[in-house]
């Protein structure tokens, strides 16, 4: 009797692991591998008029042409960089650089590029991103690297995080490929929309 039982209840436990394990592929979430991936979650981040400038490891954040820089922010939890012309000095014009650190995809494959954007009090939109496989990571280097624009999706109203899209850059194998994200804009009569990005992904193969 005992083994009777034993041997129902065994075939009951293997009937009921054939049915659990036979999941649809679509009900598997998709597991991603990073070449790159950075959410600004460990950047001090400033409030109000006080910002914080963002000083992480390997990036390079520079502003061409005035004193302010890239800064970090937090809202409901969530760390982002962010850039706005409209707090710089009046009169001065702003190209500020928020630089990646030098990534290696020499020995990866089907590199995607992508990144989330929003905009506040919109006047024009300020931000441009390219890939650089020769900057050598200095602030002279910025003017003499050769920077490939990119084309990404940008937000079409205010207060709407936007994914740029899936943007293949599989045909840079280097170990120095940089992605920059430029803010141009001007105090005076120019383009003082806050732009705020976050998200940097490279997935890969």
């Amino acid at each position: 009797m005992k083994n009777i039982f034993l041997k129902i209840t065994f075939a009951i436990i293997t009937a009921v692991s054939f049915v659990s394990c036979d999941v649809a592929e679509t009900d598997i979430p998709t597991v991603y591998k990073y070449a790159f991936n950075e959410g600004f979650s460990t950047s001090t981040t400033g409030s109000g008029a006080v910002e914080v400038p963002i000083t992480l490891t390997g990036w390079v954040n520079h502003n061409a042409t005035s004193t302010r820089l890239w800064h970090a922010r937090v809202f409901t939890g969530d760390n982002y960089a962010e850039f706005s012309s409209f707090y710089s000095a009046a009169g001065t014009n702003d190209v500020a650089w928020l630089i990646t650190p030098a990534i290696d995809l020499t020995s990866t494959t089907g590199e995607i590029l992508s990144f989330t954007t929003k905009t506040r009090f919109s006047n024009g939109y300020p931000m441009t991103a390219f890939i650089s496989t020769n900057y050598d990571g200095s602030t002279a280097g910025i003017s003499t690297a050769t920077w490939t624009p990119l084309t990404f999706a940008t937000p079409s109203a205010n207060d709407v995080v936007v994914s740029s899209g899936n943007i293949d850059i599989s045909a840079y194998n280097s170990n120095n490929v940089r992605i920059a994200f430029k803010y141009t804009g001007s105090k005076t009569g120019g383009v003082t929309t806050t732009c705020q990005l976050d998200n940097v992904k490279i997935t890969k193969n």
